[in-house]
């Protein structure tokens, strides 16, 4: 066992193995339990493995854990080698800033950026993980759409899914903006 500083440990793009583990023990020494979570990250990689499933809903009412779960989610899905995860949410500057903290203060690598953070063309996206937030805003979808191009194996969690993805304009014939940037 080697105690001494190696810098690329610091410069991989690829974070450290087993977060998922490591976020179930974060959670477990706050005295909280994972049983919940490690069933629904379970059944969600279950349903991403079979092939079949393009998208799944994970449901809880406020308060219930879900951000917690989400937090697991992403770190099992980049064990998993995912490279870019994307966190759909309402249009709310307010959630973006308190979901993206508590990701932060997780200590899941690679840390969460702001959509717009990746925007910028210096930016390497076909490159190293991703944890991405984007508010569900039809201006804002289009910029990543356009940013990630035809990226493969792009992870997409629709945090409220309740909110703006369903189309409400289904029995028009049409779809909604973010219906049909999402889906």
């Amino acid at each position: 066992m080697s105690d001494k500083f190696n810098i690329a440990d610091f410069l991989s793009d690829d974070g450290p193995e087993n977060q998922y583990q490591e976020q179930l023990k974060r959670i477990q020494a706050a005295e909280n339990q994972t049983e919940c979570i490690e069933d629904a990250v379970n059944g969600a990689l279950a349903n991403l493995s079979d092939g079949t499933q393009k998208s799944f809903v994970i449901y809880g009412e406020p308060q219930s854990g879900k951000t917690e779960m989400m937090i697991c989610l992403t770190a099992k899905l980049l064990d998993e080698g995912f490279r870019f995860i994307i966190h759909l949410l309402n249009d709310s500057v307010d959630l973006l800033g308190q979901n993206m903290s508590r990701f932060h203060s997780s200590g899941l690598a690679p840390s969460a950026q702001n959509f717009a953070e990746i925007l910028d063309p210096s930016v390497d996206v076909k490159n190293g993980k991703h944890i991405v937030f984007c508010k569900k805003n039809g201006s804002d979808l289009r910029k990543l759409i356009n940013k990630i191009g035809n990226m493969k194996n792009v992870i997409v969690i629709d945090d409220e899914a309740d909110y703006a993805t369903p189309n409400s304009k289904v029995n028009k014939g049409d779809k909604t903006s973010i219906n049909d940037l999402s889906v």
